[in-house]
């Protein structure tokens, strides 16, 4: 696979950001990213877009987000201009992202980068008229921010780009998409661990949401993000605590209850066997860094 690394737009690692327009008259031969995501709107034409072998039509008012070790390229083009936006990972991990609690973010930019690499590109939001006019008008204030760079630009690029998340985010309706499009319609599950993973939670309550057996749940939930439901949730408490133990004074006790586990010995356990320390290390390290 032909790899596009993301310093192949920008060499500043601090930022790791890109955003650019760009019409294709020929075919975009295929590649593959190096630990970025790329958002990808089409603001006119249509295409193949081709991914992993596979050819699907894409069109205006397409959207779509492309994630790692996935080889995609475009095929066919009429009067096809996208714009492409370039970022790792972490630059939509702010500390509080409310907007993570809902379907249509964990949709967009969780579910359906690790879908379009495991199983084909079958879904994506699709923008109305008058919504595609309101997407348009953000990026060209996100894109002028980026390019023009008066001060403050990266404090600007960040806030417009986490409100194109946040608009994208509540346009993604899963109810639009087809019933055939398999983990998509996971992003209700998904969506209710995130605003709710410090609170016990069940199997057969997370499958009811995402209208699935249990047994059908945990087979696509392992497809799509990877690792069984409850490991994930035991991975977004590990993740908080991390950020607690690191940023905040409050007790190992305190911690492990914000995190959802009433005994802090068990919550030490379930730490150092994940991360080799004890929580009371881990914030020593932190502290001495």
């Amino acid at each position: 696979m032909f790899r596009m690394p993301l310093e192949s737009f920008t060499q500043d690692e601090q930022f790791p950001f890109y955003i650019q327009y760009g019409v294709h008259e020929k075919a975009m031969y295929l590649h593959g990213h190096d630990a970025y995501l790329e958002l990808v709107i089409v603001l006119s034409g249509h295409a193949v877009h081709i991914v992993d072998g596979e050819q699907y039509p894409i069109g205006k008012g397409d959207v779509f987000v492309i994630g790692e070790e996935t080889e995609h390229g475009y095929d066919a083009p009429e009067h096809f201009r996208i714009c492409n936006i370039m970022f790792r990972q972490r630059f939509l991990e702010p500390k509080a992202l409310d907007i993570a609690g809902t379907p249509g973010f964990q949709a967009l930019f969780v579910l359906e980068p690790q879908r379009s690499r495991n199983t084909g590109f079958t879904s994506h939001l699709k923008l109305l008229p008058d919504e595609q006019h309101l997407i348009t008008d953000q990026l060209r204030r996100l894109h002028e921010e980026y390019h023009n760079r008066i001060p403050g630009w990266q404090t600007m690029v960040r806030a417009e780009f986490l409100r194109l998340v946040v608009m994208l985010s509540r346009l993604y309706d899963t109810n639009r998409i087809d019933a055939n499009a398999g983990i998509v319609k996971l992003a209700p599950a998904l969506a209710y661990i995130e605003a709710h993973f410090r609170e016990e939670l069940s199997i057969s309550g997370l499958a009811e949401l995402a209208h699935y057996s249990e047994r059908q749940f945990l087979r696509l939930f392992k497809e799509a993000v990877g690792i069984l439901p409850l490991q994930y949730i035991t991975k977004l408490r590990m993740k908080t605590a991390c950020v607690l133990l690191k940023e905040t004074d409050l007790s190992i006790t305190e911690i492990a209850g914000r995190c959802g586990y009433p005994d802090s010995s068990y919550f030490g356990r379930v730490f150092s066997q994940i991360f080799g320390v004890s929580p009371k290390t881990y914030r020593k390290k932190q502290e001495d860094e």
